[in-house]
């Protein structure tokens, strides 16, 4: 089972080959769900819309296994509007003054590229992946 006192786990989502593709991740209970925030132009988002199978495990930072937790099967959707703020929500009760910084380290860097004309930054989007019975 994944627990919410956990801090990371490797979200691995699906190539059309069907090679695996693991990506360590924040994430937060978000009911009887699990919420990620990322951005939107990135693989795993690209991945999930085309195949929403995903396994989780917790991880580290660096995505190195927890040989203690096993490899868990899921199924991800992409959430906009309410269900977003809930995911950001429960991220930033999860991970506090961690989240809130670099929240603020985002939103500047996020302006200064705009000013500076060369606006790199994607919009989030937030995943919801409900864990299978």
């Amino acid at each position: 089972m994944l627990s919410n006192k956990e801090k990371y786990v490797s979200l691995v989502t699906f190539r059309r080959d069907g090679r695996a593709v693991p990506t360590p991740v924040w994430f937060a209970a978000v009911g009887d769900e699990f919420g990620v925030i990322t951005e939107t132009n990135v693989g795993k988002v690209k991945r999930i819309r085309n195949n929403p199978r995903v396994t989780v495990q917790v991880c580290d930072v660096g995505g190195k296994l927890s040989e203690s937790h096993s490899v868990l099967p899921a199924t991800a959707r992409l959430v906009s509007g309410a269900d977003a703020v809930r995911v950001r929500k429960a991220i930033g009760r999860k991970y506090g003054a961690v989240y809130v910084a670099f929240s603020v380290y985002w939103s500047v860097s996020t302006l200064w590229e705009k000013v500076r004309g060369r606006d790199k930054h994607d919009p989030e989007t937030a995943i919801l992946f409900k864990l299978d019975a």
